[in-house]
């Protein structure tokens, strides 16, 4: 590694963690201001209070860097070449020999290692945190959730008003057999439904859900609970099964064991739970039954956009480059707004084509290559027009 290239690192290195300061901490400030009353509900004193608060920005920090790592690297890039062009070091560089691609090498390894490190932030540490990072500003993690209908590998749709994350119950539940597995269409409308876990050390049935102060809301034959092996199951003994949610010591109504492949983190999980998920669930998420025809379409225009973030990144510099190499001007705030303008027609495009991928008028594969194609085109044009 060369003393100029060094400096280049350098440069790029403090103009990357001033953007992120400045973007991010802006981000805080304004969001923390708009939702002191949220941290103060879950807060007992001023010291817990910013514990609490500090706690959950140090969690988000992933999620904000997740949104703005592409700008971020954009205007670190275009910063260290404008100051390198206000200061006449290229101009001297050129003079010596060195071509203008020569000199911005070290731009493009740091622009490929800064994608990198996007890259592990939205593969490990944002999945690692998901639950946390999906919550409300006023939620300890006790708060109830709203719960939609999903559907399990069996076609058995489970459908909760709200979910308990503590004890993973829904309250109350309704679930829906179709007639292909007992023979008849099945309604049971249950006060209770509490999730059992394959590894629960003393219930007798596990991998389902224990409905509890149940009725059935179509008439059906005893018989077809008689198997203890089937999907649908009869309880009279609710011994070694997890205790009952809430004060009550039973709830009026008959019990039955739902055995499912739908676990409580899949009926309770938000809507927009597939942003913190890793690439290999996304992919085994588009064969999964509880995701209706719907969101696995959004979850591939997502899947495919992730994975050419990398390239949209380094995309999104190549267009910026240019304006400031080219000889557009010095000025550094100029070059910046040019390089914002642009940055935010290519994020407009990539939105657009986004929400028609999301809406199936464009298939997912190209809602996520045609901004890249279309705007790479121009990048390639423009990159002409560097002066060497």
């Amino acid at each position: 590694m060369r003393i100029l290239d060094r400096e280049r690192y350098w440069a790029f290195l403090k103009a990357y963690v001033i953007c992120f300061v400045a973007l991010v901490g802006l981000y805080i400030v304004i969001d923390a201001f708009s939702n002191l009353d949220e941290f103060a509900k879950r807060a007992d004193g001023v010291t817990e209070f910013f514990k609490v608060m500090g706690w959950y920005y140090l969690i988000h920090m992933s999620q904000f860097y997740d949104r703005l790592c592409g700008v971020i690297g954009m205007m670190a890039a275009i910063f260290t070449v404008t100051w390198m062009q206000k200061n006449n070091e290229l101009l001297a560089m050129l003079a010596a020999g060195i071509s203008t691609q020569r000199v911005i090498r070290p731009v493009w390894v740091s622009t490929i290692a800064v994608s990198l490190l996007a890259v592990f932030n939205q593969e490990v540490i944002m999945p690692r945190y998901a639950a946390e990072i999906q919550r409300s500003h006023d939620d300890d993690g006790t708060l109830k959730v709203l719960v939609p209908s999903r559907y399990d590998g069996n076609k058995v749709v489970i459908h909760g008003r709200e979910a308990d994350r503590r004890s993973k119950t829904l309250l109350p539940c309704n679930i829906t057999v179709p007639a292909n597995i007992l023979g008849a269409i099945i309604e049971i409308e249950a006060k209770q439904a509490r999730y059992v876990p394959l590894e629960h050390p003393t219930a007798p049935l596990t991998g389902g859900w224990l409905l509890r102060g149940s009725r059935l809301i179509t008439p059906v034959d005893e018989k077809v609970f008689a198997d203890k092996e089937a999907l649908l199951v009869k309880v009279e003994d609710l011994k070694g099964f997890p205790p009952l949610y809430g004060d009550k010591t039973s709830l009026s109504g008959d019990s039955y064991f739902l055995r499912s492949t739908l676990d409580f983190d899949s009926v309770a999980r938000s809507r927009d739970w597939y942003h913190y998920a890793t690439t290999p669930d996304l992919i085994q998420s588009l064969s999964d039954h509880s995701n209706d025809k719907a969101e696995k379409v959004t979850i591939a225009v997502f899947l495919h956009s992730r994975l050419l973030r990398p390239l949209q990144s380094l995309n999104l510099m190549m267009l910026s480059l240019p304006l400031v190499l080219g000889g557009f001007g010095r000025n550094m705030f100029v070059n910046l707004g040019l390089s914002l303008g642009t940055s935010a027609m290519f994020y407009g495009v990539c939105f657009l084509s986004t929400y028609l991928g999301d809406h199936s008028v464009i298939d997912p594969e190209l809602a996520a290559w045609a901004p890249l194609i279309g705007f790479g085109s121009i990048a390639v044009a423009r990159w002409g027009s560097i002066r060497t």
